[in-house]
């Protein structure tokens, strides 16, 4: 009979979560069956694409979620927070309530359960930088590990001198950050925005787009990709392409151009172009300026257990 139970419940629409938690309500043992770590892959491995819970909005005095499903967080809004990463489960924020320009406090927020875990003190100047959150697990498949371990990145650029670019590690295993490592590049300052986890490395925008950074998770090693001239001041949002590479996103009068980074029989990797979308033919070009400012947000997408939210 329990079996007739979970081919029912396990068939509950991803977008409407209340009705599960309703089901959870009717008995104990309905309760115990749904909060099952065997329930709950078999409900992420039926729905693969997770639908979209909401939006995480940065006002000026905090973190809002506004929902666009029947899911509401126990605490809808955070005051004294700045969003900055959402990826396996877990949103990344900083603490603007307190501390100085040189001490910064990150939490990272799980916003189903409103698990906080607060992160140590990290000083360094918030001029130039960026941040990202991302599963430690090695070979995790992502269905079912917002409580295991996690990583939070800090790259930041020293813009006093010589340009250089460091990077600080955060293990939750080991509960403290890393020493630094650097490299140095041109003059220019990392991005915050649109950072993108491709297989095992960590890519970051620079502002002027003249090269991208690199960060190679398993050999903890700072790299620089050179953009070519063409792409210099370009507006681009790092992505995983559909081959899996590297990828960027651009707009381009009133296209959306997807670009892929290659490799040549010479080893050198070069940028090839995958695909064009005409936003003409989608929207009215009067509404061009509109989508240009929203396109970055739609190419990022955090997975929050099995669900997403655009960030």
């Amino acid at each position: 009979m329990e079996e007739l139970v979970e081919e029912v419940l396990v068939r509950i629409p991803p977008d409407d979560p209340a009705s599960l938690v309703r089901a959870a309500l009717v008995c104990k043992r309905w309760c115990r069956l749904i909060s099952g770590a065997s329930f709950r892959r078999r409900f992420r491995e039926l729905h693969p694409t997770p639908p979209m819970l909401g939006f995480l909005y940065d006002r000026y005095s905090g973190v809002d979620f506004v929902p666009a499903s029947s899911f509401r967080p126990p605490h809808a809004f955070r005051e004294d927070w700045r969003m900055l990463d959402a990826r396996h489960g877990r949103v990344l924020v900083m603490n603007v309530g307190s501390f100085s320009l040189m001490d910064t406090e990150f939490i990272v927020w799980d916003p189903v359960t409103d698990g906080l875990q607060k992160l140590p003190i990290l000083e360094f100047r918030r001029s130039s930088w960026s941040a990202a959150l991302l599963c430690a697990t090695a070979g995790c498949d992502h269905l079912d590990c917002r409580g295991g371990p996690f990583l939070v990145v800090v790259v930041v650029t020293d813009v006093s001198g010589q340009r250089r670019t460091s990077a600080y590690t955060y293990s939750s295993e080991q509960g403290a950050w890393s020493e630094p490592i650097t490299v140095q590049h041109h003059n220019d300052c990392i991005l915050r925005l649109h950072r993108a986890l491709v297989g095992n490395a960590l890519y970051f925008n620079y502002e002027l787009n003249t090269e991208i950074l690199e960060y190679d998770l398993g050999r903890r090693e700072l790299s620089i990709i050179n953009l070519p001239s063409k792409f210099h001041g370009w507006h681009i949002v790092l992505m995983e392409a559909e081959d899996g590479r590297l990828g960027f996103a651009t707009i381009q009068e009133s296209k959306i151009s997807v670009w892929s980074r290659e490799s040549g029989p010479d080893g050198y990797a070069g940028w090839a172009q995958q695909r064009v979308i005409e936003l003409d033919k989608l929207q009215p070009v009067s509404d061009m300026w509109l989508l240009s400012l929203t396109v970055s947000v739609s190419f990022s997408c955090g997975q929050m257990m099995g669900y997403s939210l655009l960030i």
